[in-house]
């Protein structure tokens, strides 16, 4: 394909909003504005819930809802606890899709046996499938509950060859588990596996093993390279510093290409996020609106910030800040994905109508009259079924002004 007409058809995936061509874009043409930041807060129950925040720069961001989750955990995860969030838009640019990790880490990090699938038409209401794999896949040998480590934080990409979305996901079982320099402790071995999932977003084939690092991997995160025409897998070297093939493991940011999706994936044995004693999980990557500059970001969760890097050409990156986390914006393992002016005014509007509600929920009783309270027990079930129902912006708008006005 000669230069030009690659330069315009990369521009015109971008606009339906192929997830798997991360590649840059020009400001006149793309139709996104922002950034939307899906992430969860932190390890306990009420952390482990859907959060989020939205930025003009993707790197500073401010939080939706004054911080509080906008999927509440208990209606969508068998765990009752969410983690990892990953969110993308879909081929057809109106749909939205989002995969997580089905756990709740006060029940111990080897608890967790599924994942979770949703998609959405609207960025707030979601429908969900949770996948619990010994359940799903009962004849699968060494998947089944007792010997089953954990799934985590699943992503997705759509496959041109297949017709359908891949999803990957790190899988660890207690067969895996090899020994470290430390005589007494067995490090868990994740390797990455995918699956396809069906065309409702509901369900996901059996899994095939995708990526062996020969040590423990996790937090898969592939992008499309354009420039190179090859697939790039960043993944977190986990567990303890162990030697693998000479190269001395540290729970840091790897890459690895193949030219085909599903694999094999070459190792550059080379840690490529900011140099530090830190570690780090969690990484995203995503092209910056009007640049040709893609942001790599990852989770330096012991250190209460997310660092931020930028690269040209996925294979070099350069320190750009700390973003800290602290007040209502304290971020765990999430993803970041473009949203339009007129998603991020819906839900803008949306989050001030939650924070309404909460607002008069929170009004103390001997401050209102009784017609007043009459009147917030209406308002509060008008609102509830506008936030539940709508998708408008403008009917969102209207009812904050309706719950604004009832101490007037």
């Amino acid at each position: 394909m000669k230069k030009r007409q690659w330069m315009k058809a990369g521009l015109m995936a971008l606009a339906l909003g192929l997830p798997q061509l991360v590649n840059a874009q020009k400001e006149e043409t793309s139709p996104y504005s922002s950034y939307l930041f899906a992430f969860f807060s932190n390890n306990s129950p009420y952390g482990e819930q859907i959060r989020y925040a939205i930025s003009d720069d993707g790197f500073n961001y401010t939080s939706l809802n004054q911080g509080r989750p906008v999927v509440a955990s208990d209606t969508i995860a068998l765990k009752k606890s969410i983690r990892d969030p990953y969110i993308t838009r879909s081929q057809d640019g109106k749909t939205f899709y989002m995969v997580m990790t089905d756990m709740r880490s006060d029940e111990g990090w080897q608890s967790n046996d599924g994942l979770i699938l949703m998609k959405s038409s609207d960025l707030i209401h979601w429908q969900h499938t949770a996948i619990d794999f010994p359940t799903r896949f009962p004849n699968l040998k060494g998947f089944d509950r007792k010997n089953l480590h954990a799934v985590w934080a699943p992503q997705i990409i759509w496959d041109e060859e297949a017709g359908k979305y891949m999803i990957y996901y790190s899988i660890g079982r207690h067969d895996w588990e090899y020994p470290t320099e430390d005589p007494n402790f067995n490090q868990p071995y994740f390797k990455i596996f995918y699956s396809y999932i069906n065309g409702d977003f509901t369900d996901i084939t059996e899994p095939q093993l995708l990526f062996d690092f020969g040590t423990a991997a996790i937090d898969g995160d592939i992008v499309y390279n354009p420039q190179d025409k090859e697939y790039v897998l960043f993944f977190k070297d986990e567990g303890r510093s162990v030697m693998n093939k000479g190269f001395r493991t540290r729970q840091g940011v790897m890459r690895a290409t193949s030219k085909k999706l599903t694999g094999p994936y070459a190792i550059e044995w080379r840690h490529i996020q900011k140099e530090g004693q830190f570690p780090v999980e969690g990484s995203s990557v995503f092209p910056l609106i009007g640049s040709d500059e893609y942001i790599l970001m990852y989770d330096c969760y012991a250190q209460g910030f997310y660092q931020f890097c930028k690269s040209k050409d996925l294979k070099n990156f350069t320190f750009v800040q700390n973003t800290k986390t602290y007040g209502d914006f304290t971020p765990r393992h999430g993803s970041v994905m473009h949203i339009t002016a007129d998603e991020r005014k819906r839900l803008e509007a949306w989050s001030e109508l939650q924070i309404a509600m909460q607002e008069v929920r929170d009004y103390p009783v001997p401050t209102l009259t009784l017609k007043q309270i009459e009147q917030r027990r209406i308002l509060l079930k008008e609102a509830e079924e506008v936030s539940s129902k709508s998708s408008d912006s403008k009917a969102f708008k209207k009812m904050t002004n309706k719950l604004k006005g009832l101490r007037k």
